[in-house]
């Protein structure tokens, strides 16, 4: 009898720690983000939280260099000594790090509490934040700023040659084929918009790139994105997760193998054929400047980033499409951007509650619209953020046009009649790592031309035994 009292008692106090809201004095979280964009726009709506609570929540934004990975490192080396902050946004298989290290705090109960609905929720963003063992769907995670691949095309170029902009990587190839062929017979050279020159008279033309191999068509700006995409498109696996803090790479195993190789020979003959590229092939980390220069008339990069393959001057104009897919049945896109937890080591409960309710207020549709909006090429994380008239009138700006376009081509992936999937991995502890290494096999197989079964099976063997079954 004693025992279940006890057990009574226990879990009464459970529910009453969860059920109880403190109340906030003074209470300060520290969110830690990248700096640049990401807490540019940060700061302009967290100002307006710290109004809705009357200064007894204060928040300490504190944006660090080194981008993304910058910012994992410098977690780890806190969770590791317990002086992390209260919060942090990234990727999921930097929060696998965080968890297998039990550096998480568990949202759900936060959620079943408040009765926090998550049925506004662009459902591709949730699954992602479910990365833990109890086989519960235990949140993590939830969506803060996101984005995915889109296809940027020169729609000058397209219009004047009467190109028709390619939905299949089959239609890339044919189309490709005739853009070369345009190309080396100099009709691409002095093309006129607005009555107006598209290059400038110091500008190389497109003839004088391809005659020093430096000319393709198409352009992909991410490798290691590349390479996922390409495996889901040709039914080959990528990665299995045993748990968050275990997983491998199974690409080149025996059952997964030729659809790997198949795959990706597709694509390197492609490149080998001077039809497909990536940002590397220009000796760039992005191909932006090679689709301004009109080194490429196509590239696949993060709608986040669209606006920087917009030419000074107003030389051409672009259009946005989704990316191209292998055919009906394999019509995958990868989707991008991260998510935002709370870090359980150092932080009192108190925080930890002011950490929650921040997350509350930054999720809610008016935040995420006036994130998009001042980060500029991010997307809604609520269906509902779409037809808000506030971010309705923030498209309709012409000033916005290529954010516009981006949230359109976006928009349909999540349509269901037009059969995309939009994927995410499961993350797992070193899943980056895995990430890291396929991108560089993918350059050595696009850019050096290196024997794909050679470079897959170096890959493997670089990544060492953890990561193999």
């Amino acid at each position: 009898m004693k025992k279940y009292l006890m057990l009574i008692v226990t879990v009464l106090c459970g529910l009453i720690l969860v059920a109880c809201k403190p109340t906030f004095k003074g209470t300060t979280v520290k969110f830690r983000v990248p700096s640049g964009v990401i807490s540019n726009a940060l700061q302009q709506i967290l100002p307006e939280f710290e109004a809705l609570h009357e200064g007894e929540i204060k928040v300490e934004l504190e944006p660090v260099s080194g981008g993304y990975d910058g910012l994992l490192t410098k977690n780890i080396y806190d969770l590791n000594n317990k002086t992390c902050p209260t919060m942090t946004i990234g990727y999921p298989d930097h929060f696998a790090v965080y968890l297998s290290g039990n550096g998480l705090e568990n949202l759900t109960p936060y959620m079943e509490r408040d009765n926090f609905d998550l049925s506004d929720f662009v459902k591709a963003y949730l699954p992602e934040n479910q990365l833990g063992d109890d086989g519960e769907g235990a949140y993590y995670g939830l969506p803060l700023n996101k984005s995915t691949e889109v296809m940027i095309y020169n729609k000058t170029v397209f219009d004047i040659m009467g190109y028709k902009v390619p939905t299949t990587w089959a239609e890339v190839e044919t189309l490709g084929e005739q853009i070369l062929r345009d190309c080396a017979e100099k009709k691409l050279d002095n093309l006129e918009y607005n009555d107006e020159p598209v290059l400038g008279k110091d500008d190389k033309k497109p003839s004088e790139y391809l005659s020093k191999g430096a000319f393709y068509p198409i352009a992909y700006d991410s490798t290691d994105n590349a390479f996922i995409t390409i495996l889901r498109q040709w039914d080959a696996k990528y990665t299995e997760k045993v748990s968050v803090s275990k997983g491998y790479a199974v690409f080149n195993e025996e059952e997964n193998v030729n659809d790997t190789v198949e795959g990706l020979k597709y694509f390197q003959d492609l490149a080998k054929r001077k039809i497909f590229s990536v940002a590397e092939s220009f000796d760039e980390s992005y191909a932006s400047n090679a689709f301004k220069n009109l080194q490429c008339l196509i590239t696949i990069g993060s709608s986040a980033g669209v606006g920087y393959n917009v030419p000074s001057g107003d030389k051409f104009e672009i259009g946005i499409e989704p990316v191209p897919y292998r055919d009906e049945d394999h019509k995958y896109v990868i989707s991008q951007g991260t998510n935002v937890c709370i870090l359980s080591q150092g932080a009192t409960q108190e925080e930890k509650e002011a950490a929650w309710e921040l997350i509350k207020f930054l999720t809610s549709v008016e935040s995420t619209v006036k994130f998009c909006m001042s980060a500029g090429g991010y997307l809604p994380i609520r269906e509902s953020a779409y037809e808000d008239e506030t971010y309705k009138k923030y498209l309709q700006n012409p000033l916005y046009k290529t954010h516009a376009d981006s949230a359109k081509a976006a928009k349909k992936y999540r349509g269901e009649e037009l059969g995309y999937s939009m994927f995410v991995d499961p993350a797992f502890k070193g899943s980056s790592t895995i990430r890291t290494s396929v991108g560089s096999a993918f350059s050595r197989i696009i850019v050096q031309k290196e024997d794909i079964r050679t470079v897959l099976n170096e890959t493997i063997k670089n990544l060492g035994p953890a990561y193999q079954r």
